[in-house]
This record gives structure tokens, sequence and C-alpha cells, in this order.
């Protein structure tokens, strides 16, 4: 495991295609996704095009209605327990 400051070899070429830069103190949420995990959220599966984005939904009312007619959870999950950082799948080894 590498340290948060030293890119892999596979990364240097989305170093190397600027995909890695901020050029602006803003960046939108689909170049953070392709930049923290390497996903295009605008790619559209069905025809290979681009995606692009024609409103959003803020009222949480709204957010609702949307979440149920696509038959989707409207109440976020509980939060999980906090785990011991030190311990591995239950086992505490130090050498």
């Amino acid at each position: 495991m590498l340290a948060p400051n030293i890119l892999s070899v596979r990364h240097w070429s989305r170093l190397l295609g600027g995909r890695l830069y901020a050029a602006t103190p803003r960046i939108d949420w689909a170049s953070l996704l392709r930049r923290t995990f390497d996903v295009d959220v605008l790619y559209c599966a069905g025809c290979g095009g681009r995606l692009r984005v024609v409103g959003e939904v803020v009222e949480p009312s709204m957010v609702m209605l949307v979440l149920e007619t696509l038959g989707l959870p409207t109440v976020a999950p509980r939060a999980a327990r906090a785990r011991d950082p030190t311990e591995v799948l239950g086992t505490c080894e130090v050498d």
C-alpha cells in the first residue's frame, strides 16, 4: 500500500492527461468522481455517447418522490458502529 502522497504507476496516464490537475478552485462532481474513482458517470452504457445534466432535484419532497418512483429507499441507512482500526478481521496481532 502506498502513502497518500505517492502516485502509483497505474495513475501516471491520468496525471499526464491532466485528469488529476485542478485548473480552478471549483470542480464539478463528475470530474471529482472521475479523478477519485476513475469512473466516468457521464458515459452512456446504452449508446456509448455522453450524458449531460439537465437539472437538479434539491427540494426534499421532490427527492422523496423521485426515490419512491424509482423504487429506491427514502430513508438513509443507520450509521455503522465504529471499529478499532488496529483490529483485522476480529484478531489483533502485535509483532
